[in-house]
């Protein structure tokens, strides 16, 4: 034996002490608070002209916000867990920046179609 503790066996192999989860989580993080906050400045913004559809918009985002947020902290103990399992796990999937994309493509077509509806 080289010395190598039972903890240091095939799970130290796969995970990387450089705090790359971590980092990751807190990208998450800021994402969701920027969402958060984008969400509720757009709903003030646009909640003169468009009234109750903005704010719903506004208040729909910082929901969505809410959940990235969330969702990020559960990620990131998911992913930690299974890179220090001693036996490989599955790790998540790609729920999260698929909801994020989704949410920006969705964001892009409604500034569109206000913009687009304002020009006429």
């Amino acid at each position: 034996m080289t010395g190598s503790t039972p903890s240091e066996g095939p799970a130290r192999a796969r995970f990387d002490d450089g705090l790359q989860v971590e980092r990751t989580a807190l990208s998450w993080q800021r994402t969701g608070l920027a969402l958060m906050a984008g969400s509720l400045v757009g709903a003030r913004i646009i909640a003169p002209e468009a009234g109750w559809w903005g704010i719903g918009l506004g208040v729909a985002g910082a929901l969505l916000g809410l959940f990235v947020f969330v969702q990020s902290g559960i990620r990131h103990r998911h992913v930690h867990r299974v890179l220090t399992a001693p036996s490989p796990a599955q790790l998540p999937g790609a729920v999260l920046p698929a909801v994020v994309a989704g949410a920006a493509l969705l964001a892009g077509i409604v500034a569109l179609g206000y913009v687009i509806a304002a020009a006429g």
